[in-house]
């Protein structure tokens, strides 16, 4: 899996079919993973959503076809996927700062936002531990979301919020005989890819063990080699995309792994506060010899 070639693949591909529907699965498989894992390395590599970029692009080519003067509005918003001129307006004015109409004249003041590129940088300094895993089908009981967060690959906030309100003490239980929590999977954040709605599946809960709370649901894991990754920090959209960027750009290209696309990731995290110092949780990444 070559990240650098792959990414600046995906960056051509979009500049090529700015006018044209982009198909994020399809971009994350010209990197060889899912679109979770793709989404939480470019969002860490360039400060924004693969979405953001490819709206700012849009709009920044946008400029250069009003200035032109050889097309209606109308026409370049249905050019660059706006239902109507209204939206175009909208998003338009919420980049430049004016609207469409006033950018055709002078004295105007417009933002662009060249493409981007990926180039080579010096990494690897540290180390990355990390132990591979065989384990049977297995199923979590928990609560399922699929939504525009989840397909972004930006916080799950609002996901694990119901879960820790509504779920979280009956599964804890204390840790005890009782709980509905084993061992090393405690709690799990499982994400799959579902190309019938092209969005990001998204399951939160504990390994199944014969009892589950009333209202979760269960989803099975299909058995699978995965390569493990501890990560010693807080676990949120601060802290998760970091981990991702060197598991991805760092540690797939120098095994001897491919990501496995057809299986979810896992996020395992144990009991504890997660805010403390020293906290390890876990990314569980399913693989195949290259």
């Amino acid at each position: 899996m070559d990240w650098l070639n792959g990414l600046n693949h995906v960056m051509r591909h979009i500049e090529e079919n700015l006018t044209e529907p982009l198909d994020r699965e399809a971009l994350a498989r010209m990197v060889g993973c899912s679109i979770y894992e793709f989404s939480r390395v470019f969002s860490f590599l360039t400060g924004m959503s693969v979405s953001e970029y490819i709206r700012r692009r849009r709009l920044s080519q946008a400029v250069f076809d009003i200035q032109g003067g050889g097309e209606k509005i109308v026409d370049i918003a249905l050019k660059y996927g706006y239902e109507s001129p209204a939206a175009f307006t909208r998003a338009f004015k919420e980049l430049h700062g004016t609207t469409p109409l006033s950018a055709r004249g002078t004295g105007i003041s417009l933002k662009t936002y060249p493409p981007m590129s990926f180039s080579l940088t010096v990494k690897g300094a540290e180390s990355l531990h990390f132990r591979i895993e065989k384990k049977e089908a297995f199923q979590i009981a928990g609560l399922a979301g699929c939504d525009e967060e989840c397909q972004a690959g930006d916080s799950l906030t609002p996901l694990w919020r119901t879960f820790m309100e509504r779920y979280n003490a009956s599964f804890w239980n204390g840790g005890g005989a009782d709980s509905y929590y084993t061992a090393p999977f405690w709690q799990v954040g499982a994400y799959w890819f579902e190309p019938v709605n092209g969005k990001t599946k998204t399951m939160i809960g504990a390994e199944y063990r014969g009892r589950k709370p009333e209202g979760t649901t269960l989803e099975t894991i299909p058995a699978a080699t995965w390569a493990v990754f501890p990560v010693t920090s807080p676990t949120g959209i601060d802290y998760v995309p970091a981990a991702y960027t060197r598991i991805m750009t760092e540690w797939f290209p120098a095994s001897q792994y491919q990501r496995d696309e057809r299986m979810p990731s896992l996020e395992v995290f144990p009991g504890g506060d997660a805010n403390e110092e020293g906290y390890t949780w876990e990314i569980w990444l399913p693989i195949k010899t290259a």
